[in-house]
C-alpha cells in the first residue's frame, strides 16, 4: 500500500509540474539578443520617466521611430526622428506614464480581447521566437487601399525585419518593437493602436 501511495503522490508532483510549465513556459534566450533585456528595460524606464534625453538614445537616427496609432477603423503609422513627451504622437493622445513592478520575460505575448475589454495576462513580456510584423500588415494595407507606394512597402518590410515585440501591460500598456542593427539594439516602433479597442 504504501508503494501505490508513494507512487501516486509521485505521478501528482510530476502533472503539476508539467502543468506549471505548460502554463508559464518561458522561452531561452537566444545568443543573438544579448543585450536585448537592457535596451528594453533602458527605452521602457525613460518612458515611464518621461527622459527625454535617455529615450531617444534607443531611436537610430537613420532607422528613426514608426508610431503606430489608430485615427479611425483602421491603424496607421508615422515615422518620426525622436520622441518628444510635450508633442505626442498624434497630437491627441498623449504619453501615458504609469508604475510596474514586473520583471521582464521571454515568453509568448499577452493578447487583448475587444470583447472582455482586458488582457488574458499582465506582466512585462517579450517574444524571441516570433517576428513582429505589424508595420508591414498595415503598409500593405495601405498599399493596396491608399495608394501606398510599393517602394515604401518594400522599405517597411526591410525595416522590420528581425524585430521583436514587447508588451508591458498593467492598467495602461506599452507596446514597441526591437530590432538588432549594426550590432546595437534599438526600438523601431511604438505601437499607440493596440491595446485600445474604440475607433
Amino acid at each position: 500500500m504504501l508503494l501505490i501511495a508513494a507512487c501516486t503522490s509521485s505521478n501528482k508532483k510530476t502533472e503539476e509540474t508539467k502543468s506549471t510549465t505548460d502554463t508559464a513556459s518561458t522561452t531561452l534566450i537566444p545568443a543573438y539578443t544579448q543585450g536585448l533585456d537592457e535596451v528594453i528595460t533602458g527605452f521602457t524606464n525613460a518612458y515611464l520617466l518621461r527622459n527625454q534625453t535617455k529615450i531617444n538614445t534607443f531611436i537610430h537616427p537613420d532607422l528613426g521611430l514608426y508610431v503606430i496609432y489608430r485615427p479611425g477603423a483602421a491603424d496607421t503609422y508615422q515615422k518620426i526622428d525622436h520622441l518628444d513627451f510635450d508633442n505626442p504622437t498624434p497630437e491627441h493622445f498623449p504619453y501615458t506614464t504609469f508604475e510596474h513592478n514586473y520583471i521582464l520575460r521571454f515568453e509568448k505575448l499577452p493578447v487583448f480581447d475587444c470583447g472582455k475589454e482586458k488582457w488574458d495576462k499582465r506582466g512585462f513580456f517579450c517574444d524571441t521566437t516570433t517576428q513582429a510584423n505589424q508595420l508591414t500588415s498595415i503598409a500593405t494595407f495601405d498599399r493596396e487601399f491608399n495608394g501606398v507606394s510599393a517602394r515604401e512597402v518594400e522599405e517597411v518590410r526591410q525595416i522590420e525585419k528581425n524585430t521583436y515585440r514587447v508588451i508591458l501591460t498593467q492598467n495602461e500598456n506599452l507596446i514597441f518593437h526591437v530590432k538588432k542593427y549594426r550590432d546595437k539594439w534599438y526600438v523601431i516602433v511604438l505601437d499607440r493602436a493596440y491595446g485600445w479597442c474604440d475607433a
